[in-house]
């Protein structure tokens, strides 16, 4: 087993025959999550100061903004900005990769997607019960524990209480048409 939580990986370094699980986020809530996180994460990159941020670290610039939508447009420019192209560039065609939507688990068919997960990745289906049973302890969307302190609200379309019309066109400024094609949006309408 191999996680990557950034997708960084060359699938020609993965051993043949091989089965994976790309997860994709809306780039809205994820840019909301980064914010908050970065903003009291101790991992150890957010406190190394950085000229390319005056000599501050990436957790001072982003205590700095005054405001929350500062926050999300400090990170579009930044760390969720970079996610954010990374999805935009992942190759989605390939047939041994199973693509899912954050949103997908988050939701009311979440134990579904999780069995349809673990057929993909070749568990049996006399494993499944056990396979979701420990899913259902673990997981946030079924009142399971945060074991790594790493998420603050995992629900889904936070981003329709966050972003104004100005963190819009932001957001539009930077990344054009990414949430048409990620499958989050039919048009800018939004």
């Amino acid at each position: 087993m191999f996680l990557q939580d950034h997708s960084r990986f060359v699938f020609s370094d993965l051993p043949r025959p091989y089965r994976g699980l790309h997860l994709i986020r809306d780039p809205r809530d994820v840019l909301i999550s980064g914010a908050h996180y970065h903003g009291r994460s101790g991992e150890a990159w957010l406190h190394v100061r950085q000229a390319r941020l005056l000599g501050r670290s990436y957790q001072q610039a982003i205590r700095g903004c005054r405001s929350l939508a500062d926050a999300i447009a400090f990170e579009m420019r930044h760390e969720g900005g970079r996610t954010i192209r990374e999805m935009l560039s992942w190759t989605y065609s390939n047939p041994l990769i199973l693509e899912v939507k954050y949103e997908a688990i988050a939701g009311g068919e979440g134990m579904k997607c999780m069995a349809d997960i673990f057929s993909f990745l070749g568990y049996s289906q006399d494993a499944l019960p056990e396979l979701l049973a420990i899913v259902r302890g673990v997981s946030i969307f079924r009142g399971g524990a945060d074991c790594l302190g790493h998420v603050r609200d995992g629900r889904a379309k936070q981003w329709a209480q966050v972003f104004d019309e100005r963190l819009k066109a932001l957001f539009i400024g930077c990344f054009d048409d990414a949430l048409i094609r990620l499958g989050y949006e039919v048009n800018h309408d939004w």
